[in-house]
């Protein structure tokens, strides 16, 4: 094994682990555009003829980019992982599916002292690493965030927002929150579609947990089990409202928050409860709703049969496919947020509205933003982070108003909120 090296002495402030695939390749793409000459990185993955084709693209963004340093490593082999962990400061991890590939890199970073940021969604694998690494993390004060993508920084960051503004402006705690995804224009990749059948066949974890609201929170809310329906809602511009597919991840992302939040003594408020949901066309959401209700199940009973599984699998698109750069381009969401704070009987409700927009494709222009600007909050600014003390944290609990700020740089995202 290799021993950890001094943080401050290391090779790289970011490596970008899985350079290869589709999302990191843009995560490296968006590394390069934002031309920060102080900033010491280097791409890492199992092949190396793949790692040079993602060099030359690179630099033609940026000629300065021709030699950067090319790093072999393989979940599989964990000498291969210390190796590269132990020369840098923080690495992104962008290789899915998570549960497949995802533990051997965390132990290897909590071994090396090497912070961590992925782009994650998938619940069963994160509730497996709270279990088994999170006191190890704590322990060594490294730091580890998933879900540092589309899912879950926009919900986290946005209900984080909304309770500062509350506590801030009114002295008040926030009783509850619900989000609706008001435009959303963007394309899943391959790997994306991998991940997500994953999670659909993951045995780890029953349907009464997949269902349980608190299953990442340190302790439980008021919040319970709910099925999908779709109802119109004024708040919203009277549209209806139907089930947000990221809601099965970014609700319980939101909920560890919350509770991480209130074992630090600065809780969103003792009743928080929180909602997510899509607008849509009565139409859009009766299709959505039944879809959930026929077509799901169905889906998910042929998962379970061995030989049609392969079959599907390979039927979808693979790891490494995704949207031509021209869909990505006309890719954006905007998301709004309700807010209501807990107030008196008789006292004047406070309620708040947040705006939270992305101009690039939500899964992978912005989720590469997200998820760089999410490593380059502990490149730059560790000692000023609300979880520099380490654990498998949140966006939220780990970067707090950094991220906050960071994202909002040069109207790369807008992160509003004002009273109602």
């Amino acid at each position: 094994m290799v021993n950890p090296t001094d943080y401050d002495q290391r090779k790289y402030d970011i490596v970008v682990f899985g350079a290869t695939g589709f999302t990191g390749a843009l995560t490296c793409e968006y590394l390069a555009e934002i031309q920060d000459k102080d900033l010491k990185w280097a791409l890492a993955g199992r092949n190396l003829a793949k790692l040079e084709k993602v060099r030359e693209r690179l630099a033609e963004l940026d000629s300065s980019l021709k030699d950067i340093d090319l790093l072999i490593a393989d979940s599989s082999q964990p000498d291969s992982l210390d190796q590269v962990l132990s020369q840098t400061r923080v690495v992104i991890s962008t290789v899915g599916p998570f549960i497949k590939y995802g533990t051997p890199l965390v132990e290897a970073c909590i071994r090396q002292k090497t912070h961590y940021v992925d782009t994650t969604g998938e619940h069963p694998w994160i509730k497996r690493i709270i279990d088994t690494l999170d006191d190890k993390a704590k322990e060594n004060n490294v730091i580890i965030v998933p879900t540092c993508g589309f899912d879950s920084v926009p919900s986290d960051l946005g209900v984080y927002m909304l309770s500062e503004y509350v506590h801030t402006k009114h002295n008040l705690d926030l009783a509850s929150v619900k989000m609706s995804v008001t435009k959303l224009v963007g394309a899943a990749s391959g790997g994306t579609i991998q991940s997500s059948i994953g999670v659909m066949m993951d045995p780890s974890t029953t349907r009464q947990q997949q269902m349980d609201p608190y299953l990442l929170a340190t302790h439980r809310g008021i919040d319970k089990p709910t099925l999908p329906t779709m109802k119109r809602d004024h708040d919203f511009g009277s549209k209806w409202q139907a089930f947000f597919v990221m809601s099965a991840i970014n609700e319980k992302v939101v909920r560890r928050s919350w509770s991480i939040w209130a074992d630090r003594g600065k809780s969103y408020g003792n009743l928080f409860s929180y909602k997510e949901t899509s607008s849509a066309s009565f139409l859009k959401a009766l299709l959505i709703t039944s879809f959930l209700y026929t077509v799901f199940p169905i889906f998910g009973m042929l998962l379970k049969v061995p030989f049609l599984r392969e079959k599907i699998i390979n039927a979808l698109p693979g790891s490494g496919d995704g949207p031509s750069a021209e869909a990505r381009a006309k890719g954006h969401f905007d998301i709004e947020f309700v807010g209501t704070a807990e107030s008196e009987p008789y006292d004047e409700p406070v309620r708040v509205r947040g705006v939270v927009k992305g101009f690039r494709d939500p899964g992978y222009g912005d989720t590469c933003r997200m998820v760089a600007e999410s490593a380059l909050c502990i490149v730059k600014s560790l000692k000023n982070l609300p979880g520099k003390e380490g654990g498998i944290l949140t966006p939220a609990t780990a970067f707090g108003h950094v991220l906050l700020d960071r994202l909002r740089h040069n109207n790369g995202m807008v992160f509003e909120v004002n009273d109602m």
